[in-house]
């Protein structure tokens, strides 16, 4: 009997060993399990403490605390809205947001003056897992927490969104408490586009430039289209559809930030315009510096704020290829030009070329340089305008397609008027001449057929020749040859002249020479005959 109860005095010894070693114990702490993605150690673990004992009082309290500003804030957490949000799933504890040292048990009093200085505490707690996975114009500080947004803004508290649910029109009321004066679908798409992105890309500046929003407001208030023709830039140089390889917006649009974007400073529509066609220079630097020598260069350094830029000739987003078509060329001239396009429209190129699509003929550009254009109103222009034109129509293979002869610029060097030019280009170029060069009498823009009955020649050659010869008789004209060789078809009188004299001088010379030497000889062999003689 006494050894019975021994063995029951030492089992209950035993057993409240035990109970004393379990309440000795520390409390169990709350599970972590770091989200998918995301690598180990992400996650601090949780602080003492137990998620029960959270839950038990938050999850259907009435009750608040209150901060220092006097503003008051509901101390509830809606446990099923946590449990079915990014965190929910991922299975983290309360005290991993919540430091369980500061938020134990009893709290500490808040120390954020105000509910923002309170949220900003908070973001800090964000940024531990979440560093920096996409751009963001919302950086809010302590020093400047307005108008910037922190992470919870968007994203919540305790209901935070998965990023497969973020595409939902719900999440579009979280920018409109911000951005009140938007449309609620374009601040969706801008959302959707902006996560997880390096940088700005395309797709992002597209959700909102897709559509023709409330445009750009400038200086003076002239509103300007923001809408972007997306076809449009597809098959342009700058698109897919290209040997160079496409280019993106921030390529030209280097200085763009995320939206909203900085005020433009652009007085005007052209201030912009000007500003931006400097971009072109980072591609194009070759043309962009001939581009610098040209006419239109030094009209613009004058003061000219109409003066063409890369842009006003190229476009903007539809840049298409070079000369394609060609009659694409004197169009964008006219947009400046547009008295001279209409001559240009009626010459005999123009109308060749706009109504015939002859690509043969020149247009603006052959003439006047595409980048480096120089003022065609000096005297080099002038003096060297004849080599412009030798260009094609001194062409045998080109010229004999249009049955035309390419004896023009030869004949025309060869006669008084272009043996004249020709010494004043090879001794000072820039010495101002009257004599007669290409288009004084064939025209500049509006240059005639020669069988045009109001062509300048021809029919109409003695009033051609009167603008620099004002006494010219009506025989004038007949002393110049125009640009054919004489012969029995065009001028046979002079033809015959030249032929005669070609054969009588020949003959004359030599007749004389021959009397020379037989004379010399003459002379010599006689002398030879006297000493013999002797």
């Amino acid at each position: 009997m006494r050894s019975y109860r021994h063995w029951l005095l030492a089992l209950l010894l035993l057993g409240l060993a035990a109970v004393a070693l379990v309440a000795a114990a520390p409390p169990a702490q709350a599970q972590t399990v770091a989200p998918a993605g995301l690598p180990p150690g992400a996650i601090p673990p949780a602080q003492a403490g137990d998620d029960t004992a959270c839950r038990l009082c938050h999850q259907d309290t009435d009750g608040e605390f209150t901060l220092p500003s006097g503003e008051t804030r509901s101390a509830r957490v809606d446990m099923d809205s946590l449990a079915h949000s990014a965190h929910g799933a991922a299975d983290l504890a309360c005290t991993d947001c919540h430091d369980g040292n500061r938020f134990g048990q009893p709290h500490e009093e808040p120390t954020a003056a105000d509910f923002r200085a309170f949220e900003l505490e908070n973001n800090a707690s964000c940024v531990r897992c979440h560093g920096a996975p996409h751009i963001t114009s919302h950086e809010a500080t302590a020093e400047n927490p307005e108008p910037n947004a922190v992470c919870t803004d968007c994203h919540g508290s305790h209901d935070v969104a998965t990023v497969a649910d973020w595409p939902a029109a719900d999440q579009a009321d979280r920018c409109i408490d911000c951005h009140d004066a938007s449309d609620e679908v374009r601040l969706l798409v801008i959302s959707s586009a902006g996560l997880f992105t390096d940088t700005v890309d395309e797709n992002y500046c597209l959700s909102c430039h897709r559509e023709d929003g409330p445009g750009l407001m400038l200086g003076d208030d002239e509103p300007v289209s923001t809408q972007f023709d997306e076809s449009a830039f597809r098959s342009s140089v700058h698109g897919e559809d290209n040997e160079w390889g496409e280019i993106s917006c921030r390529h030209c649009h280097e200085n763009a930030t995320p939206y909203p974007h900085p005020a433009v400073e652009a007085a005007d529509h052209r201030d912009y315009s000007l500003a931006m066609s400097e971009n072109c220079a980072a591609c194009h630097d070759h043309n962009f510096e001939l581009a610098q020598d040209s006419v239109h260069a030094d009209a613009l350094a004058d003061g000219d704020r109409d003066a063409a830029v890369c842009t006003d000739c190229h476009g903007f987003h539809n840049v298409v290829p070079a000369a394609e078509p060609r009659s694409n060329v004197s169009q964008i001239c006219r947009q400046c030009h547009s008295t001279i396009y209409d001559e240009y429209a009626t010459s005999v190129h123009g109308d060749s070329l706009l109504n015939d699509e002859n690509q043969d003929v020149p247009t603006c550009i052959e003439c006047h340089g595409v980048h480096n254009i120089g003022d065609p109103t000096t005297n080099l222009f002038r003096i060297r305008s004849p080599q412009l034109c030798a260009e094609c129509h001194a062409n045998e293979l080109l010229m004999n397609k249009y049955e035309i002869s390419t004896n023009v610029f030869d004949s025309y060097v060869a006669d008084f008027h272009g043996t004249t030019v020709t010494l004043f280009e090879h001794q000072d170029p820039n010495v101002e001449t009257n004599k007669a060069v290409c288009y004084d009498c064939h025209g500049v823009h509006a240059i005639t057929d020669p069988d045009d009955p109001e062509a300048g020649i021809k029919a109409n050659l003695l009033e051609t020749c009167q603008q620099c010869h004002p006494d010219a008789s009506e025989n004038f004209p007949d002393s110049w040859t125009s640009h054919f060789e004489p012969s029995l078809e065009h001028n046979p009188i002079v033809f015959l002249v030249n032929s005669f004299y070609a054969i009588i001088i020949p003959l004359t010379v030599g007749g004389l020479g021959f009397l020379v030497v037989t004379d010399v000889y003459r002379r010599v062999r006689t002398r030879g005959s006297g000493d013999r003689d002797e």
